[in-house]
């Protein structure tokens, strides 16, 4: 006897290279990070207390973030941003009791990177899942929590459509961690079989879907080579565009 299968409740997308492509950024890193990270030295020194020259304190913090992810790929655990300043502060006699560290990362101001833009589908497929009446989550391993990132979104004119949102900053772990994922079924309220998972990167996106049970869609635009090591997703696209007719065959198989 076939398994009756439930209908497809939810789409949750990875947001790098999945909603929005780095295929050609204008701006280095470096080049990006170093106006915000002197703009909270300038805010810093303003208050009153006493930092090391702003190219020093760059390279300081540019360390510390880097160190942060490093340890976070071994074990999927992530320090926010906030926390990374705290240690960052205290290495510099900071009582960072004093400091309100929201305020601080407010002054990072993060925006989008030069040159990084939407796929010319995003909004067209995003439009008709809104359309279809699908629930639409959005999972980013970002060590920025989501308040700060949704400035991003709301420049890029998708925010609106994001019923969820997470950070792994705001649940403490990296995809392909299996809390991230049940922490966005349950704000969406489904279970992993009503659910697909859109993203880019095999080991993390796909891999991590794959374990906790979603259906898995790889997103492999064409500037992309990855490696796949094994991670076998339910369906593999190019394009956004290519979901739309995935989802329709799911809808007929259980219907």
């Amino acid at each position: 006897m076939a398994v009756s299968l439930p209908p497809v409740e939810a789409i949750v997308f990875d947001l790098d290279d999945t909603l929005i492509d780095w295929a050609q950024p204008t701006v280095t890193r470096e080049d990006f990070y170093r106006p915000r990270i002197a703009a909270i030295h300038s805010h810093i020194t303003i208050s009153g207390y006493t930092l090391p020259p702003v190219d020093q304190f760059f390279q300081i913090v540019d360390k510390a973030i880097v160190a942060a992810w490093t340890e976070a790929k071994k074990t999927w655990k992530i320090p926010s941003f906030g926390d990374i300043l705290c240690l960052v502060f205290t290495g510099l006699d900071i009582d960072v009791s004093r400091l309100d560290i929201n305020e601080i990362m407010l002054v990072f101001d993060w925006q989008p990177r030069p040159g990084v833009v939407l796929f010319p589908d995003t909004i067209p497929v995003l439009d008709e899942l809104r359309r279809r009446d699908y629930k639409i989550g959005m999972v980013t391993n970002s060590f920025l929590p989501m308040w700060i990132r949704d400035a991003e979104l709301q420049a890029y004119g998708i925010l609106q459509y994001l019923d969820v949102r997470i950070s792994a900053a705001d649940v403490g772990y990296l995809k392909p961690h299996p809390q991230i994922y049940q922490k966005m079924l349950d704000m969406l309220q489904t279970e992993p079989r009503q659910t697909v998972f859109v993203g880019d990167r095999p080991e993390n996106d796909i891999a991590g879907a794959n374990n906790i049970g979603l259906i898995s869609v790889l997103m492999d635009p064409p500037h992309l080579d990855r490696d796949l090591n094994g991670v076998v997703p339910d369906y593999t696209i190019s394009s956004l565009s290519e979901l739309l007719p995935i989802l329709d065959g799911l809808e007929a198989n259980r219907s």
